[in-house]
């Protein structure tokens, strides 16, 4: 069920981490961090860096390399968690640098490219506009990270330069990744894959049961998966 396109989707995310730390980078060297905002800011950034990061990376194993269709892994909902909470602290960070309206014109476009993938029919509608979503909320996510910067004035002339360098970070960590993967030999690539898959915890989509469903193994076949339901506990 794996889709290329999706798979290199998830990596739009990317360029927006690179710009956190670009900026956090700047205003560590240049700011005058004795200004509480200033702070603060620094440290969201930075914080803001590192979850970015972890977004490209549970982004790509939930919607790539173990995605199962009409499942969702506990990557999967992972993936939605931390994507969701990412997204909505660089938004309240983004507020503190813009005006009410400005960041609720983002949330308003992020919230809708999420709803219209959700709603997707099929599973070639999904993989278009799954893409299209994680372009959308990478590309707001960008904008969030360099519009309105905070200590413009003392960061503005550095900024294009480590924007460069962090940016130039990124896509060689990004093409070594996809080099080494595509040259591994299948047999490795197997066995990485089972061992991320014991973790995987499959479960039936929450749209399409009344309850959690959970994958196991089947007593009598070993190698058959049966959905069983997950009875509430009686302690």
């Amino acid at each position: 069920d794996s889709h290329f396109a999706v798979g290199l989707s998830c990596f739009a995310f990317a360029p927006s981490a690179a710009a956190f730390w670009a900026v956090s980078l700047c205003l560590f060297q240049f700011a005058d961090l004795e200004d509480a905002g200033v702070l603060i800011q620094l440290i969201l950034y930075a914080l803001l860096g590192v979850l970015y990061t972890l977004v490209v990376i549970a982004s790509y194993l939930a919607d790539y390399l173990f995605i199962k269709r009409e499942q969702r892994s506990l990557y999967g909902r992972v993936d939605i968690a931390l994507a969701s909470g990412t997204f909505f602290l660089s938004m309240f960070d983004y507020y503190l640098r813009a005006t009410f309206l400005d960041t609720l014109v983002l949330v308003l476009m992020a919230m809708s490219a999420f709803a219209w993938s959700g709603r997707s029919e099929s599973f070639d509608t999904w993989v278009w506009r799954h893409c299209c979503w994680h372009v959308i909320g990478g590309s707001i996510a960008l904008y969030g990270a360099l519009a309105h910067l905070p200590s413009a004035s003392s960061i503005a002339t550095p900024l294009p330069q480590y924007l460069l360098l962090m940016e130039g970070l990124y896509i060689t960590a990004i093409a070594t990744f996809l080099a080494l993967r595509q040259n591994l030999q299948l047999e490795r690539k197997e066995e990485l894959w089972d061992s991320w898959a014991v973790c995987a915890n499959w479960q039936l989509h929450p749209s399409l049961g009344d309850g959690p469903q959970s994958l196991e193994e089947s007593e009598e076949d070993p190698g058959c998966c049966t959905f069983k339901r997950a009875c509430p506990s009686t302690s």
